[in-house]
This record gives structure tokens, C-alpha cells and sequence, in this order.
């Protein structure tokens, strides 16, 4: 078996682990309790975390970043297996929810763009159900998010907040070679991808993704490889919350 062929067997024995602890958590009758009496669990971090929330420019390669780190702390991480599970539980067409993810380029501008009826995912809805199993995970705790918007929804005092960006130039070369794609348009995906999520925060998080304040901690890629990446945030997350690490 080849090093990519072993890795894409882990990384889905992984996602159906993950997607069964999902399971688990929402039919929790606590969790769902607490859910429908909370006032705003963004009030109550004490009842969050520990998590660490990774956003990432596209093409920094944040998301295998943050599965490093979810194998280092030996917790879950949570990326496209939030969209798996939103296509099991809400019987939510997936070809839909990878219209709208954060992750995609078009989302923002397809919304507006009347493209969705009755039988499609609209942005609204893939929202209010992320939001929701984005909190039931926090409330769980010991969770790594990969971006959609998790640093603008939980608590800050119970969680790192990371932010992994690299040059512009760096990332399209990178994207490039990993897509198969020449440069012209691995810039144009990667200018896409990131106005798509900026615009995910801006309209429903009313935050700036980029903005350096949201975060404990902005790395840039170009300068570490991801294993050190990992490491500086495992080290971050240990040395701010000592007594959960």
C-alpha cells in the first residue's frame, strides 16, 4: 500500500469514527437539554472546551495541520465529517452542502443567485444546523474545528484560536502541484475559496475572518513545516490551559 493510499484509508477510518461520536453526542439527552434551555452557550464557556479552532487561508494547508495536531492532543477533528454527518442526520443532499461549505468558492454568490428551491440546502439552514453541532462538539470538548467559523462562535476562554496563513505566491505554487492545476488558475480557486469564507464570517458571524485580534495564534506556513506547525500549537494550547492539557 502507497503512502497516499494508506493515508486516504486512515483519514476515512477516522471520518466514521468521527461521525459516530457525532451520533452519540447529539442524541445525548444532557446535550440536547442544555441546547434547547441555553440562553447562548457563547455566555457560558464554561460549558465549551477544550477545543482548538483552526482557520486557514486556502493553500496554507491548515487542514492537514489541524489533524496533526488532532493526533498529537488524541482528539477528534472535525472538517468535511461535519458535512457527512449534516448529510446522514438532516437528510441533506451532500452535492447541496458542498455548494454552501465555507470550503467551496461559489457559495456566497449562489445564495443570492436563486438557484436553490425547496428541495435544495439553503445557506440559512446549513448554518443553523452547523451551528448547532458546532456547539454540541464544543460542549463535548477536546475537539480540533477546521475552519467554519468556529473561532467566531465559541468562547474564547475555552478554546485556542489559531489562524494559519503563507504568501500569496507560496500557497498558489502549493495548490498548484496538489491540484494539478496551472498557476493562472490555482490563483483564481485560491482567491475564490478565500473570499468565500470571508464573506461566510462577514454575513452570518458579523466578523472579519482575517482579522488578527480573533486569534491567539497566526502561523505562517511557509516559514514551518506542518509537523512543527502542529507541535507550536499543541505547545500554545498546553502552556494556556495547563490544567486540562
Amino acid at each position: 500500500m502507497s503512502h497516499d493510499q494508506q493515508q486516504t484509508t486512515e483519514t476515512g477510518e477516522h471520518q466514521n469514527l468521527v461521525r459516530r461520536r457525532l451520533e452519540r453526542w447529539l442524541l445525548s439527552e444532557e446535550l440536547r437539554d442544555y441546547m434547547h434551555n441555553a440562553e447562548d452557550v457563547r455566555r457560558r464557556p464554561d460549558r465549551t472546551g477544550p477545543y482548538v479552532a483552526v482557520s486557514r487561508e486556502a493553500g496554507a494547508g491548515g487542514s492537514h495541520v489541524a489533524r496533526i495536531v488532532g493526533k498529537l492532543l488524541n482528539w477528534d477533528v472535525l472538517d468535511k465529517e461535519l458535512l457527512d454527518f449534516m448529510t446522514q442526520r438532516y437528510s441533506m443532499p451532500r452535492e447541496r452542502l458542498d455548494s454552501v461549505d465555507e470550503s467551496q468558492s461559489n457559495w456566497f454568490h449562489d445564495i443570492f443567485g436563486g438557484w436553490f428551491n425547496a428541495h435544495a440546502v439553503g445557506a440559512d439552514d446549513y448554518v443553523f444546523h452547523l451551528e448547532k453541532i458546532i456547539y454540541l462538539a464544543a460542549i463535548h470538548g477536546r475537539v480540533v474545528f477546521v475552519g467554519r467559523g468556529a473561532h467566531c462562535l465559541l468562547p474564547r476562554e475555552s478554546g485556542l484560536s489559531v489562524r494559519i496563513v503563507a504568501p500569496l505566491e507560496w500557497r498558489i505554487r502549493n495548490f498548484a502541484q496538489r491540484m494539478h492545476l496551472d498557476e493562472k488558475e490555482a490563483k483564481h480557486r485560491l482567491e475564490a475559496i478565500d473570499n468565500g469564507r470571508s464573506e461566510l464570517c462577514k454575513f452570518y458571524f458579523q466578523s472579519e475572518a482575517c482579522d488578527p485580534h480573533h486569534f491567539d495564534l497566526v502561523l505562517n506556513a511557509e516559514r514551518f513545516s506542518d509537523e512543527a506547525l502542529a507541535r507550536m500549537i499543541v505547545s500554545a494550547y498546553r502552556e494556556r490551559f495547563a490544567s486540562s492539557a
